[in-house]
């Protein structure tokens, strides 16, 4: 029995401040398959290293952080399509989906200020379905809000229509129950 050399931090997680990429991500080894999430919600496969990317996200994620979801049609699969680091504001994520015609998922983790001093950090889950979006667009992407609510641990999910409305402001009072 072998033991395998162990990767330093800076090779499993390379951080970069106010940086955005397409979904790339490498495949997760054996082990990583196991202790992460099933790779699959409702008949949709998660594409190769998302659960991983989410976990990660969860875990490591920093104020400012987000992921845009999409679902692939032609291959019935979830796809991370963007994930950014450290954005300045959810208005940044506002602009990454202003022209999109088809909905999205969006993850963002937000820093709140409470009223007691306490500070914590909700990640938000985001349903984006942009007006005029086909019902069968619609249903599909509904479907799939419950489970991927308990995939991604999220305590609440809000629905968002015009980019323009996802302002810090509309966030805070989401997330305050208003």
């Amino acid at each position: 029995a072998h033991a395998l050399p162990r990767r330093r931090a800076a090779e499993r997680s390379p951080r970069a401040a106010h940086t955005c990429g397409a979904g790339t991500l490498r495949s997760p080894t054996r082990t990583e398959s196991h202790m992460y999430m099933a790779d699959e919600v409702l008949g949709y496969k998660m594409t190769d290293g998302m659960s991983a990317a989410i976990k990660s996200f969860q875990l490591r994620g920093s104020s400012g952080d987000a992921m845009v979801i999409r679902i692939v049609h032609s291959s019935d699969e979830l796809q991370i399509e963007e994930s950014c680091k450290g954005l300045s504001s959810i208005e940044d994520l506002a602009e990454k989906i202003e022209d999109a015609i088809e909905p999205r998922y969006l993850l963002f983790i937000h820093k709140q200020s409470h009223t007691d001093g306490r500070v914590s950090y909700p990640i938000a889950f985001v349903v984006f379905m942009p007006p005029n979006v086909p019902a069968s667009l619609k249903m599909m992407y509904t479907r799939l809000v419950p489970a991927l609510v308990e995939k991604f641990r999220v305590a609440k999910q809000f629905s968002l229509s015009d980019p323009e409305d996802l302002t810090t402001e509309w966030l805070e009072e989401k997330l305050a129950g208003r």
